[in-house]
């Protein structure tokens, strides 16, 4: 088999325990649940990054997700654990256990004789908590030899104003690096996606792909059609991010 030297990532924030205000009748947590693995599968990524999680993956509808991807390891955060995943027939596979750094699961990988970490994020939430998740970053980058590849993914909370911190740690914004595309920015907007009917009206890009050691193209914004015939109904109140990420 040739090998190949970049994977496909899917992150997504899934608000695991929870369904949206504007479901249908008849809508189910098995019903959600069913729709979230079929949205994984349609993508098909290596390399999968879950935030707030709770049954995930241990009920019954994901067994057949179970059977396609590893989980190879969680750590809790604020709300929920964070797992990272890699699907079994990829040439992207661990290289070592996971770990738990804060609110980031952590996991070396290989791809053919290529080497990096990957990290499944949920960070401190709300703005006035900007000084925690610089820390919380700076932690995550510190467990990782500065020689290494780095891949951070997920719900990192950040504010527009928290932008420069990546850089200041040694880490690119896949965002930034595409050129700032429009389409692809937010990750939350409550304009479209009615999850709290009566919660404030505004975007956020609280969802970032954050690395070093690497090249991420194709980041685009996933999730963000109605799970539903109801048009303000989605599967979580975060939308998700594709990106493919080549190593050097």
């Amino acid at each position: 088999m040739e090998t190949t030297s970049s994977f496909a990532l899917l992150t997504y924030n899934i608000n695991d325990d929870a369904m949206s205000d504007s479901a249908p009748r008849g809508w189910t947590l098995e019903t959600q649940h069913a729709a979230l693995r079929q949205l994984v599968l349609q993508h098909n990524p290596d390399l999968l990054c879950l935030q707030e999680c709770f049954g995930f993956p241990s009920r019954q509808v994901f067994r057949s997700l179970q059977e396609q991807y590893t989980f190879h390891g969680d750590a809790p955060s604020h709300r929920g654990n964070c797992w990272i995943a890699t699907r079994k027939d990829s040439q992207l596979q661990s290289d070592g256990p996971a770990r738990k750094v804060g609110p980031c699961v952590l996991l070396p990988l290989r791809l053919g004789a290529r080497r990096l970490v990957a990290g499944s994020c949920h960070l401190a939430p709300f703005a006035e908590f900007g000084p925690v998740r610089a820390r919380q970053v700076s932690a995550i980058v510190s467990e990782v030899p500065p020689d290494s590849p780095l891949l951070l993914a997920g719900d990192t909370n950040m504010r527009e104003k928290e932008t420069s911190l990546a850089g200041e740690l040694g880490l690119r914004d896949a965002w930034l690096e595409a050129g700032s595309p429009p389409g692809a920015r937010w990750t939350w907007d409550t304009h479209v996606n009615r999850y709290y009917q009566d919660g404030h009206r505004y975007t956020a890009r609280y969802d970032r792909i954050l690395y070093r050691g690497s090249t991420v193209t194709e980041l685009a914004v996933a999730a963000n059609t109605p799970a539903s015939r109801e048009p303000e109904h989605f599967l979580s109140d975060h939308f998700a991010l594709t990106a493919r990420v080549t190593l050097h």
